[in-house]
C-alpha cells in the first residue's frame, strides 16, 4: 500500500514539472574559459600537491603540510 501511495505522489509531481531538469544557462566564452581554467588545475598546483605528499608521506606532520600546501596555492596565480 505505501508504494502505490508514493508511486501516485511521484507521478503527480512529475506530471506537474516538479523536479524536472531546467534549462542551461548561456554562457559567455569568457565565463566559460574562467570556468575550465579553474577546473584544470595549474602546473604551479601540482607542484604544490608535489611538495604535500613528499610532506605528508615523508613523516611530517599533517597539519603543518596540509598549511603549507594551502599557503603555497594561495600564492599561484
Amino acid at each position: 500500500m505505501r508504494a502505490a501511495i508514493i508511486a501516485g505522489l511521484m507521478s503527480v509531481g512529475l506530471l506537474a514539472g516538479c523536479g524536472g531538469v531546467e534549462a542551461p544557462e548561456d554562457l559567455s566564452q569568457e565565463e566559460a574559459d574562467r570556468i575550465i581554467e579553474m577546473a584544470v588545475p595549474s602546473p604551479c598546483t601540482d607542484a604544490c600537491d608535489a611538495k604535500y605528499y613528499q610532506c605528508y608521506y615523508g613523516g611530517g606532520d599533517p597539519y603543518y603540510c596540509t598549511s603549507y600546501r594551502a599557503f603555497c596555492i594561495s600564492q599561484c596565480k
